[in-house]
């Protein structure tokens, strides 16, 4: 990476991006976004990567905005296009056709329980809190939050979550359905490998496909019924499918190539 505030790395089919500002609790300088947004763009382009992880170094997964940073934009320009840069990394997830996991590793607040929530997939540590901080330092939630908090939990629950400031414990986030588990933190790095490496075994433009019609929630079913037909007609006639087919009929393990 050109930027020490995040790391990337490669193992095998899985990009790991790390953000790396453990003194600030990772929180989001105008370097941490422009390494993420770098990050996401170089493991959605290369063909052999099939999974993004995204973790934080140290105790945190993200604080959130960086106050220091905030408060030195002095013009309104200058916030809006930082505020809209962190919103890309948002959009950027959404965007990309490989699935993004989530390493939820420390605490999630402010934009970063929204760039958590965003992934495709949500892993936490035990102990691990999310907080809507944004009412707490005179701001409104940004990095996504009005358009996944309340798909997720509801409003009458996201309100609550926003309004208030409360911390959300990773175990009840759990049980309110936003994130997908919660293990021991010796135990959430190998959970999550090999749920990348599980994905990344399956075929590549299935995938790519369930998470585009996946981010449809929300359209029309006629709308959805029509993605589909087309999705399908186009995969019935890959290599993928294929050997699919093949593979269970000899109940052996597919070798899925992405054509």
């Amino acid at each position: 990476m050109s930027t020490e505030a995040v790391l990337y790395r490669e193992e095998g089919a899985i990009a790991v991006i790390t953000l790396n500002r453990p003194q600030s609790l990772n929180s989001m300088s105008a370097e941490l976004v422009e390494g993420v947004l770098e990050a996401l763009a170089r493991g959605e382009s290369n063909p052999e990567v099939r999974v993004i992880v995204l973790t934080g170094a140290g105790r945190a997964f993200s604080a959130g905005g960086d106050l220091p940073s905030l408060d030195g934009l002095h013009s309104l320009a200058e916030r809006k296009a930082f505020i809209s840069k962190v919103g890309g990394m948002v959009h950027a997830i959404y965007a990309a056709s490989k699935p993004v996991i989530a390493m939820v590793n420390g605490v999630a607040a402010g934009a970063g329980f929204n760039l958590a929530i965003a992934c495709d997939l949500i892993y936490a540590a035990e102990g691990v809190k999310f907080i809507q901080s944004f009412v707490n330092v005179g701001l409104s939630p940004d990095c996504g939050g009005f358009f996944y908090l309340a798909k997720s939990i509801g409003q009458a629950r996201a309100k609550e979550l926003m309004l208030t400031a409360s911390p959300l414990t990773a175990e009840k986030a759990k049980e309110w359905g936003l994130i997908n588990d919660v293990l021991p933190a010796s135990e959430l790095a190998d959970k999550v490998m090999q749920t990348a490496g599980t994905i990344a075994a399956k075929a590549p433009l299935a995938v790519i496909k369930t998470k585009e019609g996946i981010n449809m929630y929300g359209a029309s079913l006629a709308e959805t019924l029509a993605f589909e037909a087309e999705t399908s007609a186009v995969l019935l006639d890959t290599e993928d499918f294929r050997e699919g087919v093949a593979a269970f009929k000899e109940k052996r393990i597919p070798a899925f190539h992405g054509r």
